[in-house]
């Protein structure tokens, strides 16, 4: 997801009602956002509805979609629906591509139940409950749903949802940079790169120019993968490490941790957001557990691409 700068809506943002046949009197007639915590809660369930709507899937278009908010009212917490599976799979079929219309009500508030508690527990693993009001997320993922979220314009809300995500990985970085530097042994440097040695290689160190050979994993800061060599090498049926020009090739972090590391040695390393994607990732911190093959000169292992420009151009 591309990250943006937060847009901050002052002073207090209204959202009249569309007309009394789509929007009920009460709390939803007339939203007040009063904060910015107000403003992340709301558009953040309003853009949720792309979980239910976003597919591919036409069936999902025949459903009351006022049910599903009433489930997604229902179930904004840490409880699994267990009784929402079958009626999903009588919904649905077990190949996901039927429809049957005798379970139409009943599939339609059991997904907004899952639904509920897949977001629950995406702000749980965020650490972000603290973050958001759900009462207003309720409301935000209402108006998104039945599309009468007109308060803001798609820019706003993605720049509102960037902003978020970001304030978010900046803190959770800091909680997991604060923990490695702590780790008995680490190697921790000025620039905030820490370096746990795993495994300790018995041969030589890369230069900053060198091609290297690598297997890593990937991690965010609380812990997802998001990135698995030899995942991806195991899929793609083959059995070559990742080759990669530590000159001009790599992220900033890499470029100055790899030429620390020993060839044969499994390093874990923990990289600032600055030093890893930056702004545009969201000011994610990442972890990285590193397996350095090899290593030669430059051009060894990657080859440089042809200049396919014109000559004077």
């Amino acid at each position: 997801m591309k990250r943006f700068g937060l847009i901050l809506l002052a002073p207090a943002l209204f959202l009249a009602s569309c007309g009394a046949e789509e929007t009920p009197a009460g709390e939803e007639a007339a939203v007040v956002l009063k904060s910015h915590k107000d403003t992340v809660s709301y558009v953040l369930g309003a853009m949720y509805k792309n979980s239910v709507v976003g597919g591919q899937d036409p069936n999902i278009a025949k459903l009351d979609m006022q049910l599903v908010s009433k489930g997604f009212n229902e179930n904004l917490d840490g409880a699994f629906p267990q009784d929402c599976q079958s009626t999903l799979k009588q919904l649905f079929g077990s190949n996901k591509q039927d429809f049957n219309e005798k379970y139409a009500k009943e599939g339609a508030v059991c997904l907004g139940r899952i639904t509920g508690y897949s977001f629950y527990q995406d702000m749980k693993r965020l650490n972000a409950m603290s973050e958001v009001d759900l009462k207003m997320i309720r409301i935000g993922f209402k108006h998104g749903i039945l599309n009468i979220d007109t308060l803001l314009t798609e820019p706003q809300k993605q720049a509102i949802i960037g902003g978020f995500i970001a304030e978010v990985n900046e803190a959770n970085g800091k909680k997991m940079m604060a923990k490695a530097r702590k780790i008995p042994g680490a190697k921790v440097f000025d620039n905030g790169v820490v370096i746990q040695v795993i495994k300790e290689g018995t041969g030589g160190y890369p230069s900053a120019t060198d091609d290297v050979k690598v297997e890593y994993i990937l991690t965010s800061a609380v812990g997802d993968t998001i990135q698995d060599s030899y995942k991806m090498k195991k899929e793609r049926g083959t059995t070559d490490a990742v080759a990669l020009q530590l000159n001009g090739g790599v992220i900033q972090g890499w470029s100055f941790a790899i030429p620390k590391m020993k060839k044969g040695g499994t390093y874990r390393l923990y990289l600032p957001w600055d030093l890893a994607y930056g702004e545009e990732a969201g000011r994610e911190s990442l972890c990285f557990v590193i397996e350095l093959l090899d290593y030669a000169k430059q051009g060894t292992f990657v080859k440089p691409q042809p200049n396919t420009a014109i000559p004077g151009n």
